[in-house]
């Protein structure tokens, strides 16, 4: 488990309507990052919504390039990008791009998307967005590999064979076969999936493939003080996913009104370092784990806030799995 990384995750979300408090907020996210990097963390994950009013991440590549000039040695990617609203050759010159200011570094998550607000202003639909994902997906990996599209090569070429590594994201059934059919990698974020993920891979006669794992949880030396202090935080997080429609469909859901609900219903788990190594090294061995993530910065929580528990996750945690896995690596 030489190559296992460990994750930071951002939607870059500002609830601060000052002027410039966006600008203080992006760029001290990226400068997060990068001191993340120092702290040995060996991946930074960008999410991606359309027409958000709290300044969710659109423009995932952009705020990518920025991390890419920042960082020296960490996977950058995408977690995920919405890929029926991209132009799949336009989508290839962005990443490209993105790779070469790396140095290969980029892992270009992709999903459907299951909001149609992220789709219907691009004259997209819900039910077409499959038939959009499989066409651009085959496009966008012959433009990313520096194959001819349409008659000609897109520019920049690539700097490392084969391109960025295209990755899928997904929650169901079909989108997890999706993953292993096309995906260098799958984006995994239920940890009950990873065995299906697995099993679709062998059915396809491929080896057991690669995938990067997300936890929702809260780990600190003290979850109980540390979830007290974002909890307000998640509960807005949470509410606004139930507002996309991730929990069901849009306004059939009901929002939460206590911190204590996202708990009781299993969004979130509070651990301290012993236990989050257990739940680790457990899940890493039960398939081919390559990145371990969950989210860092919650909206509206101050940065030193989730600098706190990045320090005690890179001190009390990662390297404890690293010993454990080595130890005893059945």
């Amino acid at each position: 488990m030489s190559d296992l990384t460990f994750g930071v995750y951002y939607d870059f979300r500002c609830l601060d309507a000052e002027p410039l408090a966006l600008t203080r907020r992006w760029q001290g996210i990226v400068e997060q990052a990068r001191w993340a990097e120092q702290l040995g963390f060996g991946s930074a994950w960008v999410s991606e919504h359309h027409f958000v009013g709290d300044n969710y991440a659109s423009s995932a590549l952009t705020l990518l390039a920025a991390l890419a000039v920042a960082t020296e040695r960490m996977w950058i990617g995408t977690n995920v990008l919405v890929l029926p609203v991209h132009h799949p050759v336009r989508l290839a010159e962005d990443a490209l791009t993105v790779d070469a200011l790396s140095g290969g570094r980029l892992r270009l998550g992709l999903g459907l998307g299951y909001r149609a607000d992220d789709l219907e202003p691009f004259g997209l639909s819900l039910a077409g967005r499959r038939r959009h994902f499989e066409n651009g997906f085959r496009v966008l990996r012959d433009a990313c590999r520096g194959e001819p599209v349409h008659g000609t090569r897109v520019s920049p070429r690539p700097v490392r064979d084969g391109g960025p590594e295209l990755w899928i994201g997904a929650l169901a059934q079909p989108g997890i076969e999706r993953a292993a059919r096309l995906g260098d990698g799958f984006l995994c974020v239920l940890p009950d999936q990873i065995g299906d993920y697995v099993e679709a891979r062998r059915r396809l006669d491929l080896d057991d493939g690669r995938l990067a794992l997300g936890n929702q949880w809260i780990v600190a030396e003290d979850p109980e003080r540390a979830w007290a202090a974002v909890a307000d935080a998640v509960l807005y997080q949470v509410n606004r996913y139930i507002d996309f429609g991730i929990f069901g469909p849009p306004g059939t859901v009901p929002r939460l009104t206590d911190p204590q609900q996202v708990l009781d219903m299993h969004q979130y788990r509070l651990l301290d370092g012993p236990a989050a190594v257990d739940e680790l090294v457990g899940q890493i061995r039960s398939g081919p784990v390559v990145d371990c993530f969950s989210w860092t910065l919650f909206p509206g929580e101050p940065l030193e806030q989730a600098a706190e528990r990045l320090e005690y996750f890179a001190a009390h945690v990662m390297p404890r799995v690293r010993e454990a896995l080595a130890a005893s690596p059945g």
